[in-house]
């Protein structure tokens, strides 16, 4: 157990070194459609979410880089997704899908 806490800190330490930040995937039951305006787009490491029930454990190897994309929602709200590309820039009209998908409005 302390070896599998010894990865996770030594993968954040990496990550945060080459300034990506360290998250978990965006919820699936957080995500809402409709149209908005992208506020900001961040480099991200995501590390998969596992279940302790199944003596599952993020390991450095199962980050990869993506960009976390927030979306200000016509209700104030903020909205996020994770995008392989950085295909969006701050100020952006998009239309976030009921599939997690953001298209260009």
């Amino acid at each position: 157990m302390r070896l599998i806490n010894f990865v996770l800190a030594l993968a954040a330490t990496g990550a945060l070194a080459a300034g990506e930040k360290v998250v978990t995937p965006v919820p699936t039951k957080q995500m809402r459609p409709g149209y908005g305006v992208v506020e900001r787009v961040t480099p991200v490491r995501v590390v998969p979410e596992r279940s302790a029930a199944a003596g599952g454990s993020a390991a450095a190897k199962d980050s990869h880089p993506m960009y976390r994309v927030a979306v200000r929602m016509p209700d104030g709200s903020l909205q996020y997704r994770d995008l392989d590309r950085p295909e969006f820039k701050a100020g952006d009209d998009v239309l976030l899908t009921n599939a997690g998908d953001i298209v260009p409005d």
